[in-house]
């Protein structure tokens, strides 16, 4: 604070008063700013833009503001946490790199049951937790620009699914490669060099010199660390990804540069999981010394019993999951010891817990699990080990209540906490409401989950993310979409038939001449997309009443075509569209909505990636279709700006069958008559 000390109430209603908001919108902005700069290599304007992002009160904030609302976290050494708005606020104003020195971190142990393994985090001050997510903000837009496009772990928008989409297409692709190289960093985040992090993590090296060298206190004794990062760090997890960048970038400069296969040496990567193909056993033998080279560089080591060469035919397991080929189809289950580690933690759960559960706890402590292994699995193949699960549950539960009424008859036991479900199923409930129950894992819904473009950029291609994050919500049938299907019980709106877990699904509006509603909101089989006429109207009693000469000429009439165009709720402003011939211009909503002579839907007050949807009935094909595009979106200002794709006219491709060949006399006529019609309609 420069030396300038402010009284309490004053601190703290600088902080309840900060505008948050503001200070977000500026900080993301200077990110996306330093992504291109990073992008482009342009150093100076990348020191440039992380010292004013650093230096920023309004980041600084944001970053205490984070700390301070982890709530579970504990106190490092100095047992501060910050609780009122003045010592937040004070913190705020202290966070300054010029005078830094970093604290010890507290180490705990906690020993693993899972893996059986002592797990060791250090803990650092509120204080320098707070200076760590500050220089995340910095650190973060960086290596989003210089990451390996297939790294998918602790990145925005990307996650474990995203890796298995990505094996999927690469495993279907023709001429797929067939050997696998899967590697994995023993002790990685303990063993990485600091004088690798010194001279290639970019940032300011002293600062990351107190975040890398803070020593660690454990059983009130202090011990340097000269290797390593911390787990408990909020910028480690950075550190970590571009530590292991580059690995695709070696794979491929192992080939000829003037003929690369790309599928050969192609590597997918999830934190210190790797997996890399290869054409043959050699050249995957060729990749692991390359890996082995690349790690002892950064101090690290390959794990020898994790690390090891798979052909498909007998299959690997990465991440979980077993993939493997079978009569010429690739297939994708959960793996032996997943399912095995889910067995031993729900007997843990159910038989082997020491906490006294009331029955109620349990079943949502049983859901909360089976919910959460159902959710990583259900892109895969599971039925067959959902249902196996669903079978551990219930004989565990069955054992359970055995042991809880030793002298009680099974038919007894079974008649106080089970019953028959709507589809005559024994389900596990709470004796005193029927409703909170265990869930069967049969009931899932499986899924597809769609491949991410992995060239997107999140602090660039926001809206990608936006409507990527809410396709998935539907196609995985959560979120708001959730009571769609409920309502529908899982079945088509068309056929009126079972969707199935293996089955395509999508969401269709029921009146295109309402808004984007959950209530005009319904799922449908996609492959029934292609026969909707057919379930909107199967009367074709009226069909041969039809004249369509007097329809052919009552289109041909401006004023009556008119009258058939209006019908659309958006007739007026398509219209607007197709006749204007400026190059860019702005529309608030209130003109929009003057022109369509009605108000906007609430959805696209609130939701950027509403503006951008490209799906029949929607708003954007108005302007989409006239060859319009969105320059830039202010929700807040609650106005558009638009911009035609190209400045001259769009022009048509004629086929060359009708520029080189003969056609009938009648064809003629009817495009001509076709060209006349379109010519009369926009006015050309």
């Amino acid at each position: 604070m420069n030396g300038i000390e402010f009284p309490d109430d004053m601190l703290s209603k600088m902080w309840d008063e900060f505008d948050w908001k503001k200070a977000r919108n500026k900080v993301f902005k200077l990110q996306q700013l330093l992504t291109i700069a990073a992008f482009k290599h342009r150093d100076n304007e990348v020191k440039k833009l992380s010292n004013e992002i650093v230096n920023s009160l309004g980041a600084k904030a944001l970053a205490v503001k984070k700390v301070s609302e982890e709530l579970d976290s504990a106190p490092g050494i100095d047992k501060v946490k910050w609780i009122k708005s003045a010592d937040k606020m004070r913190a705020a104003f202290a966070l300054n790199r010029d005078d830094y020195k970093s604290k010890p971190y507290k180490r705990f142990v906690i020993h693993d049951n899972k893996s059986n393994k002592e797990r060791r985090i250090n803990i650092p001050t509120m204080f320098d937790r707070a200076m760590q997510v500050l220089y995340s903000m910095v650190l973060d837009p960086i290596s989003e620009a210089t990451a390996d496009r297939k790294s998918f772990a602790f990145r925005k928008g990307r996650s474990a699914l995203d890796v298995h989409a990505l094996i999927m297409h690469m495993l279907k692709e023709r001429n797929a490669p067939e050997w696998f190289l899967i590697c994995d960093i023993k002790s990685y985040y303990d063993t990485i060099s600091h004088d690798w992090l010194l001279r290639n993590i970019p940032m300011n090296k002293n600062v990351l010199k107190e975040f890398i060298k803070a020593g660690i206190v454990f059983n009130n004794e202090i011990f340097p660390n000269d290797m390593g990062i911390s787990l408990g760090s909020n910028i480690s997890t950075i550190i970590g990804n571009m530590t292991l960048d580059g690995i695709q970038k070696l794979m491929y400069d192992q080939q000829d540069s003037e003929n690369i296969d790309y599928w050969d040496g192609y590597t997918i990567r999830f934190a210190d999981d790797i997996l890399i193909s290869a054409r043959t056993k050699e050249k995957a033998q060729h990749y692991l010394e390359c890996m082995k080279q690349f790690a002892a560089e950064r101090g690290l080591e390959l794990s020898p019993t994790k690390t090891h060469i798979e052909h498909l035919s007998t299959g690997f397991e990465f991440l979980s999951r077993r993939y493997y080929k079978k009569d010429f189809q690739i297939h994708c289950v959960p793996s032996k010891n997943s399912i095995t580690k889910m067995e031993n933690e729900l007997y843990d759960l159910i038989l082997n817990n020491d906490k006294r559960w009331s029955q109620k706890k349990l079943i949502q402590a049983l859901n909360a699990k089976l919910n959460g292994w159902a959710s990583y699995h259900r892109i895969t193949e599971a039925g067959e080990a959902f249902n196996h699960i669903d079978v551990v549950v219930s004989a565990l539960l069955l054992n359970l209540t055995k042991q809880m009424y030793p002298k009680k008859p099974l038919k007894t036991i079974i008649k106080k906490y089970w019953y028959k479900d709507e589809k005559q199923r024994d389900v596990f409930t709470l004796t005193t409401n029927k409703n909170i129950r265990v869930i069967k894992l049969e009931d899932i819904v499986l899924v597809e989950h769609p491949r991410i473009d992995i060239k997107q950029n999140i602090y660039l291609d926001v809206e990608y993310f936006q409507s990527r994050c809410n396709t998935q919500e539907m196609i995985k049938i959560s979120g708001k979409y959730k009571s769609i299907w409920q309502r529908q019980e899982g079945k088509c709106y068309y056929c009126g038939k079972k969707i199935k877990t293996d089955q395509h699904r999508k969401i269709i509006f029921k009146n295109l001449n309402q808004g984007n509603t959950l209530s005009n909101m319904a799922y449908i089989h996609s492959f029934c997309e292609y026969d909707e006429i057919k379930f909107v109207n199967s009367d074709y009693s009226n069909l041969n009443k039809i004249d369509v000469e007097t329809i052919i000429k009552e289109i041909k009439d401006p004023e009556i075509a008119k009258v058939y165009y209006n019908r659309s709720k958006y007739s007026n402003l398509y219209e607007y569209f197709a006749t204007c011939t400026k190059y860019t211009f702005i529309l608030t909503f209130k003109e929009i909505e003057n022109i369509i002579d009605e108000k906007l839907c609430n959805s696209l007050y609130k939701y950027e990636s509403y503006w951008y949807q490209n799906k029949k009935g929607l708003i954007s094909k108005c302007w989409l279709e006239n060859g319009y595009v969105i320059k830039r979106l202010y929700l807040k200002e609650k106005k558009v700006t638009f911009i035609r794709k190209k400045k001259q006219s769009s022009r048509i491709d004629i086929p060359k069958q009708l520029l080189s060949s003969k056609i009938p006399q009648s064809a003629k006529y009817e495009l001509e008559q076709f060209f006349n019609y379109i010519i009369d309609k926009y006015g050309l």
